[in-house]
C-alpha cells in the first residue's frame, strides 16, 4: 500500500508540552492579536477552513481510558476543507497522525496518503515507507486490537507558529463533536458519512505547544489569560468520547 507522502515533524525526536483554555470570542481575539505579533501564521493551517479530525478507539475502548488517565497512544485522519464536509476521508490526500500522549508531554508522526487506502491500513497492511518507525510499531499493535473510527471534530483553525514549529499557538472556532458511524474495513467505507452531531462549543478552544522553555511573551500571556479563562487540561478526543457515551457531566468539565 503505498503513501503519497510521509512528513516527519520535529515533534517526533522529542517531547512537546501543551496548554489548554476554553475562552471567550472577545478573549481569544485579543489573545491572538498578541500572538500575532510574535509569531507569523503557519503554512499548513489556512485560516479559516475546515479541519476535519477522525479519532479511532477499540471495542473496548482502549484509547479513551488511557487518555482520562493521562498516558495515551492517539491515531487520527486529518483532513481539510473549504466548506464544512459532511463526509470524510474522500480527498486525495489525508493526513494520518499518531500522537503519544503523556504527562510529561507529547510526540507526533504526521505522514499523508490517498484516503482510499484509510481501510486497507485499518485492516493491518503494511507501510513499508514506515518499517522500523518505532511510533507507527506501536500504531500497528493498536489498529491490531480492532481499532476504527468512532468520533470526529470539525472547526475552524487560526494557528500561528515560530521558526520550525518550536512554539505554536491556535484557536479553534465553531467546534463540532460529531460520531462516525463506522461499521467496516472494506475498501467502500470510505468515503465515510459524519455524524450525528454530540456536542458544540460556543466558546473558543485556545491553545499552545511548546518546546523546551516557553518564550517570555508567551508566559506573560498565558499568566493573562489565567486570570479570567477556565484551563481545560482534556483534549478534543477525551471531551468527544464523554459526548459519545453519555458521559455529559463529565464532558463539560
Amino acid at each position: 500500500m503505498p503513501t503519497t507522502l510521509h512528513v516527519t515533524q520535529p515533534e517526533t525526536t522529542e517531547r512537546r508540552l501543551e496548554r489548554r483554555f476554553l475562552l471567550t470570542e472577545e478573549v481569544a481575539r485579543m489573545a491572538m492579536r498578541t500572538v500575532s505579533s510574535h509569531l507569523s501564521l503557519a503554512r499548513d493551517d489556512r485560516p479559516y477552513q475546515w479541519s476535519t479530525t477522525v479519532y479511532c478507539d477499540t471495542y473496548d475502548w482502549r484509547a479513551y481510558q488511557d487518555a482520562e488517565r493521562g498516558e495515551s497512544l492517539q491515531l487520527r485522519f486529518r483532513e481539510y476543507h473549504r466548506i464544512r464536509p459532511d463526509r470524510v476521508l474522500a480527498a486525495a490526500r489525508t493526513w494520518i497522525e499518531l500522537k503519544e500522549d503523556t504527562p510529561n508531554g507529547s510526540v507526533k508522526e504526521r505522514f499523508g496518503m490517498a484516503a482510499k487506502h484509510v481501510p486497507a491500513l485499518l485492516r493491518g497492511d503494511d507501510i513499508p515507507q514506515l518499517d522500523g518507525d518505532a511510533l507507527f510499531s506501536r500504531g500497528k499493535k493498536f489498529i491490531a486490537r480492532g481499532a476504527r473510527p468512532v468520533v470526529a471534530t470539525q472547526y475552524n483553525r487560526i494557528a500561528y507558529s515560530g521558526a520550525q514549529d518550536r512554539v505554536r499557538i491556535t484557536a479553534d472556532h465553531n467546534l463540532m463533536y460529531l460520531a462516525v458511524p463506522w461499521a467496516t474495513n472494506a475498501d467502500t467505507a470510505v468515503p465515510a458519512r459524519l455524524g450525528p452531531v454530540l456536542a458544540q462549543e460556543p466558546n473558543v478552544i485556545f491553545e499552545i505547544k511548546w518546546f523546551e522553555e516557553m518564550p517570555d511573551w508567551a508566559a506573560r500571556l498565558l499568566e493573562w489569560i489565567e486570570e479570567s479563562a477556565h484551563d481545560r487540561r482534556q483534549s478534543k478526543f477525551v471531551v468527544a468520547m464523554r459526548h459519545l457515551l453519555g458521559l455529559g457531566s463529565k464532558a463539560a468539565s
